[in-house]
């Protein structure tokens, strides 16, 4: 059985809070890397921390663009799977370099 995390939100700008969660809820219909986000967590721990979250992830965007001043560039909903399957790829290469044979399977494993 899956334990929700228990967290605490930190004091903060209740402005900044309320706008960033509403930015979440607004991007809820569309398909893009927050939308993707909000879903993933919130089937593990809940609708309220998915929108925080999120909400996190937005100001973590913000604050990036405005200390970078470089445009945001949108990594698509498949960002996350992506990143894994790349990351599989490397080691499947790294352990051939090393002298194993790897044979792929469609099967996935617990």
């Amino acid at each position: 059985m899956l334990v929700k995390k228990t967290s605490k939100t930190t004091k903060g700008s209740k402005a900044l809070k309320t706008m960033a969660v509403e930015c979440v809820l607004a991007t809820s219909r569309q398909n893009n890397r927050i939308s993707a986000h909000r879903k993933r967590i919130a089937k593990r721990q809940g609708k309220k921390k998915a929108q925080m979250a999120s909400a996190h992830l937005i100001i973590t965007i913000a604050y990036n663009i405005l200390k970078t001043g470089e445009p945001y560039q949108e990594l698509g909903t498949e960002y996350v799977h992506q990143a894994l399957q790349n990351k599989e790829l490397k080691m499947i290469e790294y352990l051939k370099k090393k002298g194993y044979t790897i044979e792929q399977s469609d099967q996935q494993t617990a």
